[in-house]
């Protein structure tokens, strides 16, 4: 499978889940547009199906959580690998 088939399994998931709580499938759309990875859909559909929120901006709320957590990972990640860079320059062997 590639990722723009799970892209879409999990962008129907999520837009399922939604609908489950009682809310038009452009939510749901809206809310995987949003979102973007296939992670975030997935645990955004996770959290609809266990809390059920009651409100639509409850929800939105939620997806605004995932995606600044999913950012501050992937800045993170940034971070650890060009101080792993910065320190492999520093530690190289140079000619004198």
């Amino acid at each position: 499978m590639d990722e723009t088939d799970e892209k879409d399994l999990a962008r129907q998931a999520l837009v399922r889940a939604a609908q489950r709580c009682g809310w038009p499938t452009e939510f749901g759309e809206a809310l995987a547009l949003y979102l973007g990875s296939v992670g975030a859909m997935e645990r955004m559909a996770a959290y609809l199906a266990q809390a059920r929120p009651r409100s639509m901006e409850e929800a939105a709320d939620e997806a605004v959580a995932i995606a600044e957590q999913r950012d501050a990972w992937v800045e993170r990640k940034k971070s650890e690998y060009y101080n792993v860079k910065i320190t492999e320059f520093y530690n190289r062997e140079r000619d004198e």
